[in-house]
Order: structure tokens, then C-alpha cells, then sequence
């Protein structure tokens, strides 16, 4: 079955390379997203959260800079600092 949908040039092109960095073809990309909608009932549409470049919420990421200083260990005024960290005492 064929179907015709309007998208507006920018976000196709965008979900194009989107569904190419997936390995998907972009008929393959629409369709798994289409059936991942049906599978869980709908799609969030509402504004999505902003995430650090950690990929944390600014409230997530604030809660581990002070679980560390109220734990008496090493006070870091970033998680990047905390990363670095943690990834050289390997």
C-alpha cells in the first residue's frame, strides 16, 4: 500500500540522515516509528527536556555535583570533572 504525507523539506532531509545514521532506509524509518506509536499507545509530543552534553537533566546533574560534596568526598563544580575523574583512578 502506498500512502503520500507533506513533509516540509528541512525535516525530511533531517530525518533522512537520521534514519541513515540508524542503518534504516527511510520508508523502513517512518514505518518502525509508526508501529512503535501503535506498540506503546502514542507518541510524547510534548517539549522535550534539555539535557547536558552528559545527557543528564540540569536537576539530575546538580543532584550528583551535591551528593558528592555532602558525601565529603572530592567537591567538582562539573560531572565532566567528576567523569574525568573517576575515569583516571581506573
Amino acid at each position: 500500500m502506498t500512502t503520500t504525507i507533506h513533509i516540509d523539506d528541512a525535516t525530511k532531509k533531517t530525518a533522512q540522515k537520521l534514519a541513515e545514521e540508524l542503518g534504516f532506509s527511510f520508508n523502513a524509518f517512518i514505518n518502525a516509528l509508526l508501529k512503535k506509536a501503535i506498540r506503546e499507545g502514542g507518541v510524547d509530543l510534548r517539549k522535550p527536556r534539555r539535557l547536558t552534553e552528559n545527557g543528564f537533566t540540569p536537576e539530575f546533574e546538580r543532584s550528583i555535583l551535591d551528593a558528592d560534596k555532602e558525601g565529603g568526598y572530592m567537591a567538582f563544580d562539573s560531572v565532566d570533572e567528576l567523569i574525568k575523574y573517576s575515569k583516571s583512578e581506573k
